[in-house]
């Protein structure tokens, strides 16, 4: 038998849906996932659920299509998995046909340069390296995946599949380094949140162009939700509606997915875009998931559209449960990711029937450890169904997860590391990771030998809080310091503290998280203990905004714009009309405080000071009034809160105001502040600095020295809260260089042709847990 008709009988069921083969002429083992040594079940004798045998796959004859084209993932030195979708030409590209066919279809690999091929269904051209049938079964919604071995290290390899008489485009990818290969360089992107119902994804083209080795993608591949008030807002006209087959009703408006069919149905729509087919038909990719793969700010398999239960004797709350939806997602997840993970359908492993946590190397130069941190979470410290101190109605999102009082986050958190010490997992409770993979982690940590430790990480490490007390017109309630986000890792602080001393304790250098979920961009020092006089870093975080995703930003300022919140507003945003509603309330104070007010409480004295300064002409009448006209668009002001002295971004507002003559309040405070330095310096006013008035223009800083609040956040060293795009890696032995890529909005309602807006980088030296950004 000839080497090329052995290969195309060497097909191995190792696994629910998994086959494998070696382009060495040799069977695959019954091990999966390669260097993650997790075992792959044996394919079962009949469809899960069912007295149907496991059908004899004859090969595919007549007339096929690839509707969701085709895709590469998890590459390691010697192979990778590849995937497919395959259904007769006849049926419908998204909705299951309603006769079973179940068949084999042909795949070639070859290491010949086909790259004016990509994208077409044209034949590969140049001698074979693997030719083999692989089974295609319609109770997997048609998908294959198929595990190659035996393949050459650091090599381009090109792949096409064949039904019948119709081939599938050409895809490629790219095998790792040998794992003890002395390689000198490396380039992958990551990316995260693609939501079909926002935006754009133009930036998907660029993507498809980056001369990466393979693309990392961190979650939220898919939105489980369909017309939810957060998906509010513009999207391309290429993007229409989604309409799931069942779904369930959304609190608000629109639906979530709950089913099996549910979940392929949002995979198949989002993978007929053409350009992520492009981007999977290019590059292999190395998946996670987050939350929208099963629900919102899911944990284990309960869902967060309602609060659940709370019991007020022993204080634990719980969301709903929903196994059955949660292996549905698990399984559509399993059938169109391409990533080599072990999974079985046997329904006693309940929602642990899958496991995506996982390591690949590169060569000396990188490890590359991706974790799962949905499926094995506790619980979020404070239960959305716990009773408000304000209303004594169920705290719900806001309060739980979203703006918790740090003090209260703490107190909680040390409550339940108290009852923690009676469990085998003192940190179980307070736990992302779980017990399991948390020792996993460690130990992969320890061990490496590679210069770079990188972590696909779903959530960011970095502290996120705001000091309420800053900003003088906060009503008392909110004079005190919040976590913007506890879903994050802010809100399972006694973990990450453990991670982090690990790290340092045991002198593991070089280990850098990439990270998704946020839907901003960020980069920063992840500290041991953040609350310590002196924080040491142990890592650094990089953090992508989502692909598509409405920004952080946006849902802030929602809330801020909220008659609740109004007062927080500042913080969050600001415009030209409001930065002089801001000068004109800091004139009036100026002016009662000049003229003996104490009470600043009592808005009828500070009126009757400012109508007498008016009325003696002190300062003119336009000045305590808004001036028609101003811009009401809206500046950013979260990335200063979150970075940098508060209040700057108005200060400077209000002084471009003065500046131009376009406000006779902004120009009356300059002046006034202006005079009050002069006679203190004993210099004419034109002598004074300017930057001695604009920081006395911060509504926030101190009135006499000018000085700015402390920052909020000294760790973080870059924010972009409003912003959509990727982030490319390129590594080296001296340093990492992180590109944060900025995509433009739509444009008219329709998707930029040149989609890049801007290009932020980020440099992490070896052996150092710093960074600069240019």
């Amino acid at each position: 038998m000839d080497r090329r008709n052995f290969l195309r009988r060497s097909v191995v069921q190792t696994g629910a849906l998994i086959t494998a083969s070696s382009a060495l002429g040799g069977l695959a083992g019954c091990m999966g996932g390669g260097d993650n040594g997790s075992t792959v079940l044996p394919l079962p004798p009949t469809f899960p659920g069912s007295n149907t045998p496991l059908p004899e796959t004859a090969s595919a004859s007549g007339a096929y299509k690839f509707p969701q084209s085709v895709a590469s993932g998890d590459p390691r030195s010697d192979g990778v998995l590849l995937w497919a979708r395959v259904v007769p030409a006849g049926a419908d590209d998204i909705t299951p046909s309603s006769v079973d066919a179940n068949f084999k279809v042909r795949l070639r690999i070859t290491a010949a340069d086909n790259s004016a091929l990509l994208g077409s269904n044209t034949a590969l051209a140049g001698s074979l390296d693997a030719d083999l049938e692989v089974p295609v079964y319609a109770f997997y919604d048609n998908t294959l995946r198929h595990r190659i071995s035996g393949l050459k290290p650091a090599t381009t390899y090109f792949y096409q599949f064949q039904a019948g008489d119709s081939r599938s485009k050409v895809g490629r990818f790219k095998t790792a380094p040998a794992t003890d290969a002395d390689i000198d360089s490396l380039k992958f992107a990551f990316t995260t949140c693609q939501d079909w119902s926002v935006n754009h994804w133009a930036g998907m083209v660029e993507l498809a162009k980056e001369p990466v080795d393979f693309i990392v993608h961190l979650g939220d591949y898919i939105y489980e939700a369909v017309g939810a008030d957060y998906q509010a807002g513009a999207v391309e006209p290429a993007h229409t509606a989604l309409l799931l087959p069942n779904g369930s009703d959304l609190p608000g408006k629109g639906k979530y997915a709950t089913t099996l069919a549910d979940y392929r149905y949002l995979y198949k729509r989002y993978r007929s875009d053409p350009r992520l087919q492009a981007v999977h038909e290019r590059f292999a990719f190395v998946p996670i998931w987050d939350d929208h793969e099963f629900s919102d700010d899911c944990w284990q398999d309960r869902e967060t559209y309602d609060n659940g239960t709370f019991n007020a004797a022993t204080s634990v709350g719980d969301n709903t449960a929903q196994t059955s939806r949660r292996r549905s997602a698990s399984q559509a997840w399993f059938e169109f990711m391409p990533a080599d993970v072990s999974f079985t359908l046997d329904p006693g492993y309940g929602i642990s029937n899958i496991r995506i946590y996982r390591e690949l190397k590169f060569g000396k130069l990188m490890h590359l450890v991706m974790t799962d941190q949905r499926l094995y979470r506790a619980d979020h410290l404070i239960p959305e169904a716990a009773p408000s101190p304000l209303t004594g109605q169920a705290i719900g999102s806001i309060g739980a997860r979203y703006m918790v009082p740090e003090t209260t986050l703490n107190a909680v958190e040390a409550a339940k590391l108290a009852a923690g010490k009676q469990l085998p997992d003192p940190l179980g409770l307070v736990s992302v990771l779980g017990a399991a993979q948390r020792q996993w982690f460690l130990q992969t940590l320890t061990a490496s030998t590679s210069q770079w430790k990188i972590w696909g990480n779903e959530t960011s490490l970095l502290k996120m809080s705001v000091d309420g007390a800053a900003l003088p017109t906060a009503p008392a309630a909110f004079k005190q310091r919040f976590i913007l986000n506890a879903d994050q890792w802010d809100g399972y602080n006694a973990e990450r503290q453990a991670l982090m001393k690990h790290i340092v304790d045991n002198k593991i250098g070089n280990v850098v998280a990439v990270t998704g979920d946020i839907h901003a961009f960020y980069a920063g020092q992840v500290m041991v203990d953040y609350k310590a006089a002196t924080p040491v870093p142990a890592m650094v975080d990089l953090v992508t905004a989502g692909m598509s995703s409405n920004s952080f930003f946006s849902y802030f300022l929602g809330a801020a714009s909220q008659p609740g919140f109004s007062d927080l507003k500042p913080l969050v945003a600001t415009s030209e009309a409001e930065a002089e509603g801001i000068a004109i309330k800091m004139l009036s104070v100026a002016i009662a405080q000049a003229a003996g007010v104490t009470d600043l409480s009592n808005t009828a004295a500070i009126q009757a000071a400012v109508m007498g300064a008016v009325g003696a002409g002190k300062i003119p009448a336009a000045a305590v009034q808004p001036t028609p006209g101003l811009s009401t668009a809206i500046i950013n002001t979260f990335d200063e809160t979150l970075t940098g002295g508060m209040g700057g971004v108005i200060a400077n507002t209000i002084a471009m105001l003065a500046a131009t003559s376009r406000s006779a309040a902004a120009m009356t405070l300059y002046g006034l502040i202006q005079q009050k330095l002069a006679a203190a310096l004993g210099i004419p006013p034109a002598a004074v600095p300017s930057s001695e008035i604009v920081k006395r223009l911060n509504p926030l800083a101190n009135a006499t020295t000018g000085a700015a609040p402390a920052l909020n956040n000294p760790w973080i060293k870059h924010a972009d809260t409003d912003a959509q795009g990727y982030a490319v890696v390129s590594l080296s032995k001296t340093e990492l260089v992180c590109q944060f890529k900025k995509v433009k909005r739509l444009v008219g309602g329709a998707a930029p042709t040149d989609a890049i807006a801007s290009v932020k980088t980020v440099r992490v030296p070896s052996g150092s847990a710093t960074l600069t950004v240019s």
